[in-house]
Parts: structure tokens; sequence; C-alpha cells
């Protein structure tokens, strides 16, 4: 990707937090802090985008689409290339797969009152495409963390993009860190949380919290990590009421990693099924 598209796509959306906290992320207001010229550039280069209208039925089917034109090597090398090259953009495509590949394609479905305006399957509110959707906070999160996604407008996005970047291997060292990573998850303290868990690996691979984090939501999602009651999407779709929240005062952590504990470890038959013997 072009280095200076990048550039304008994190200056104008830091730019718009910076400004303002509640509303940044709007279309309206974060475009206000790029020129013409600059979008233009970052949209040449695939990296922002003009908005789309699209409704939830055409999301589902989008995504199923989309999901079967990816090999599941190519997201799991991706994912691992991130880990040393720090191209966090390669990083989120695993959990997306994985998420995508468990979907079961559906029309919306109201949840109970009051809450009929969210799906019941996949929790997407109907203000989320109602009005036309902007990708460019989504493409935002995965350059400056390698977020972890489970709504599926930021799923499709992912996935439509991964064809446009080229395939990568992971090195040597990679397949390091990723041993690493695994002893670490194993050797925990059974009271162990994330929040442990993330200052644990913090000499693993370069990163900050919120990439570390976002490796292990991902981890989470792909059912890496989880307790035994709340698992990943490997072998189900998780639904919008079964993604529990914890009942702590900041439930930050994405749904299963937040259930994780250190006796747990690591689920060995997923572990094997992404990473075979790493």
């Amino acid at each position: 990707m072009d280095e200076k598209a990048i550039k304008i796509l994190l200056k104008t959306i830091k730019t718009a937090q910076d400004e303002s906290l509640s509303d940044w992320f709007y279309w309206d207001h974060y475009m206000q802090y790029i020129t013409r010229e600059n979008f233009e550039y970052a949209k040449k280069h695939g990296v922002m985008y003009e908005q789309e209208n699209i409704n939830h039925d055409e999301i589902c089917r989008r995504i199923k689409a989309a999901v079967t034109k990816i090999e599941k090597q190519d997201v799991v090398n991706a994912f691992l290339y991130s880990l040393s090259t720090r191209q966090l953009e390669y990083r989120s495509f695993l959990s997306s797969y994985c998420i995508a590949k468990s979907l079961a394609e559906h029309s919306f479905t109201p949840s109970p009152a009051p809450n009929e305006g969210i799906c019941a399957v996949c929790e997407l509110h109907t203000y989320e495409f109602e009005e036309p959707i902007e990708f460019n906070t989504i493409n935002y999160f995965k350059y400056k963390d390698g977020s972890c996604f489970d709504n599926l407008i930021q799923i499709l996005f992912d996935l439509e993009q991964f064809p446009k970047l080229p395939l990568v291997k992971p090195c040597e060292n990679d397949d390091k860190i990723l041993k690493e990573l695994k002893t670490i998850i194993e050797t925990s303290e059974p009271g162990d949380r994330v929040s442990q868990l993330k200052k644990r690996i913090s000499k693993t691979f370069k990163s900050n919290d919120g990439e570390r984090v976002a490796v292990l939501e991902i981890l989470g999602v792909i059912g890496v990590l989880h307790d035994d009651e709340h698992f990943g999407y490997a072998d189900q779709y998780i639904t919008y009421p079964e993604r529990e929240h914890r009942l702590i005062r900041n439930d930050d952590v994405g749904y299963p990693a937040r259930w994780w504990q250190g006796k747990f470890g690591i689920d060995t038959e997923k572990w094997k099924y992404w990473f075979g013997e790493n």
C-alpha cells in the first residue's frame, strides 16, 4: 500500500478524533479535515473509500460470496506475517474469515422489544445500514491497531479487501513468535485474564497495548482462547444473544477472549487446525 495514502487516512481520522470525541467517526465530520485532492489520492490507492448503500441482506450475501474466494492458509499466513513485520493491515483477515465461514446467510430478524432495531442473529443495528455506509474508520483501525472485527460491516470490508493485497508468507521469525505466544499462554497463572496476558506477551513481538489485545481477541474468535461455556466461531456462528458480557464495569475485550482465564490455557484442537504443530 502507498505510504502517503496511509498517512492521509491516519491523519484525517486522528484529526477528527482530536476535534470531537463524540462524532469523529461520522463521514460529514471527518471529511472536513481532508482536501478533495488528498481524498482522491487515498482512494486511488485503495486506502480510502466513498460511502456505499448496502442493506442487511446484501451485506450477508456479499460476505458469503467473498469468503468463498479466500483460502484458509492464505489468511493464516497473513496473520503470522503481520507479527514480525508489524504490517497491521494483514492481521484481522484471519478472524474475519473464521466468522464469515460460520455465518449463515440470513434476513434481518428483529430482536425482542425494545430492541427491534437490532438483528437477533448478527447484531447489526438498522441505523448502521439505513444510511450510506462508510468504510474509512474501519480501515483506520486496521492500520492503527490491527483490530479484531466482529461487526458484519467490518467483516464485509475486510474480506473484500483481502484479494486486493499481495499474498504473503510468514518467515522463520513469525513461527518463533507464534511458539513463544503459545508457551506464554500455556504457562499463565490460573486467574490471569487478557489484561495480564497482554503484558506478558509484550516482549514477544513489537506492539502496543491495543495491538496485543487485538491479537488475543483474534485468537479468541478462531477458538483458541475461551472458557468452558463461551466459544469462538470456528465450529459455529455465535449469535448476538450468545455473545455474553462479563458483569464488570469496563468489559472492553471482545468475545470470547473476555471470558478466558489462564486455567483454560489454549484449545489445542483449534490451535492445530489453524497453525498446525507450531
